[in-house]
């Protein structure tokens, strides 16, 4: 089944990469950088990259989630959550414009894809602390799942007395069904764009969040704020933001913010 999602990544990039108006993004996500807080490796670490030919998208996502490596740093401290390796393919409409539903599919897997060798090296290089060796204690195990969402744009301004960009969203699969809402907006200046905004996001459950052995309790309202820079170039755009919310599980209520940059290639 891995080998499969990954043969279906590669081939839904590869036909969408074909077509003429092309989009590819390469992006990574982390805590441990963030810029906020000392954090290391809490949660998240992302890197993947996506391709859009203006009507519809394929991701291909390498990710890892972990428990709070700055308390967990050892085999006789407690974790939080399962460790776990992840890789998600998600296909679906471009979302372009405003008072029309876009829809998305989505599968994610998983088990042991090397990802962790490569959070490994990226330690020994920065001379931090070795993780796999306790991480694989609350390993979670191999599971594949799948889901559709779908997502909806408005102009606060058509409803409410607010000049805001408006987004809901809603996904249910069998790893986790959510819907969050966001209203954000966008300040144009001569060499970038500087957006910002808020939201809140209504989990019913997760099960990578909960996976096994430490089945953890997620966090089933959690708002957020977001701010970023977007800089736009002959024939690129480059961006980056901070993403600050509550963690995803129940237990820990620190803040916990997200680095997101990315550079997208216009052919």
């Amino acid at each position: 089944m891995k080998a499969v999602i990954l043969t279906l990544g590669i081939y839904a990039v590869s036909t969408i990469a074909e077509a003429e108006n092309l989009e590819v993004t390469a992006y990574f996500k982390n805590d441990s950088v963030n810029g906020f807080q000392l954090s290391d490796a809490y949660e998240t670490h992302n890197m993947g990259l996506s391709v859009s030919n203006g009507d519809y998208y394929a991701l291909l996502d390498l990710g890892i989630v972990s428990p709070d490596m700055y308390k967990y740093r050892n085999r006789f401290r407690e974790a939080n959550r399962s460790f776990g390796e992840l890789v998600t393919l998600e296909f679906g409409q471009t979302v372009s414009q405003t008072n029309e539903i876009f829809f998305y599919g989505r599968i994610r897997a998983s088990g042991e894809f090397g990802i962790d060798e490569m959070q490994d090296f990226a330690h020994k290089v920065l001379s931090l602390q070795p993780v796999n060796e306790v991480n694989d204690l609350v390993r979670m195990p191999d599971n594949v799942w799948y889901g559709i969402g779908g997502v909806y744009g408005l102009q606060s301004k058509d409803y409410l007395p607010l000049n805001a960009d408006v987004t809901v969203e809603a996904f249910l699969g069998t790893d986790t069904a959510y819907a969050k809402i966001v209203a954000s907006r966008t300040v144009k200046y001569n060499v970038f764009d500087f957006n910002y905004g808020a939201g809140v996001n209504l989990v019913g459950y997760d099960q990578v969040v909960s996976a096994d052995p430490l089945n953890a309790e997620v966090r089933t309202i959690n708002p957020y704020a977001h701010l970023g820079l977007e800089f736009q170039g002959s024939g690129y755009k480059l961006y980056v933001s901070e993403v600050i919310s509550l963690p995803t599980i129940r237990a820990d209520n620190d803040i916990y913010a997200v680095l997101n940059a990315g550079i997208t290639l216009e052919f």
